[in-house]
């Protein structure tokens, strides 16, 4: 089940970039053939999210192109 790398990568990679700020959606290209099952990656990274600035953060799906698979981009709260 490489879903739970992928999912754990998604949570190091957004939280690098999410300056300490809480994240609420993240949004992945996902293409036909990336051999990816979106029920066990959305599972895994609720795993994977637990006890960070990504718990709780909505995942959404977008078509991607072949074997694509991509962090498009992500929302997070504003700063104070």
């Amino acid at each position: 089940m490489h879903e739970l790398s992928l999912a754990r990568n998604i949570v190091a990679i957004v939280g690098d970039h999410a300056q300490g700020r809480r994240v609420s959606r993240v949004r992945l290209a996902v293409g036909p053939y990336a051999c990816v099952e979106r029920e066990a990656i959305r599972f895994s990274f609720e795993v994977a999210s637990e006890g960070t600035l990504l718990e709780k953060a909505a995942l959404e799906f977008l078509e991607g192109e072949t074997d694509q698979f991509i962090i498009k981009d992500f929302d997070m709260e504003e700063m104070a």
